[in-house]
């Protein structure tokens, strides 16, 4: 009852203006709601934008990966199971040192299994691949510091902490 009264009461104050203020008010009244649906949709357009970068995003990713298949397959665990007792640690970081053609500079035990090595090589990656191989014996890489030495610019110096995994 109340809404009728609203309507007949906007319907009667809008008669008594003048046509072109009944005009200019439709215009306003068609404007304000042309921009409430803008206002309404424009987070959901927003969205709608952000999702399409998203998915064009991981499509490029999904593509990426799916070329990079070939590869990751090589990658595969080559690692013999091997596990050492824990007493031969020291004899198996210094064959893998010798077998990689690095000198050991200083191997000192910190705690029941764990070592600290100083090694130099003229080639890092020989450092990495002897990381590589401890681990495959059963040694956890805790710290690995490669840095060029100050000696001699085609030589690295490595710092290496491994321990024993049980």
């Amino acid at each position: 009852m109340k809404e009728l009264n609203l309507v007949s009461g906007i319907s009667s104050w809008l008669a008594q203006r003048e046509p072109r203020e009944r005009a200019i008010l439709s215009a306003g009244a068609v404007f304000v709601f042309c921009a409430l649906v803008y206002l309404a949709l424009l987070p959901s357009f927003e969205r709608s934008t952000e999702l399409q970068e998203r998915h064009r995003v991981l499509q490029a990713d999904l593509q990426w990966l799916s070329e990079q298949s070939a590869s990751v397959s090589r990658l595969s665990n080559s690692c013999v199971d091997k596990t050492i007792k824990p007493g031969a640690a020291r004899e198996v970081i210094n064959r893998l040192v010798r077998r990689n053609q690095i000198k050991l500079v200083k191997i000192a035990e910190q705690t029941q299994g764990k070592y600290a090595l100083n090694l130099e090589s003229i080639n890092a990656n020989r450092l990495l691949q002897l990381a590589h191989q401890l681990a495959c014996q059963g040694l956890k890489t805790t710290l690995l510091d490669v840095s060029r030495s100050d000696a001699a610019a085609a030589n690295y110096v490595a710092r290496m902490e491994v321990h024993h995994v049980n």
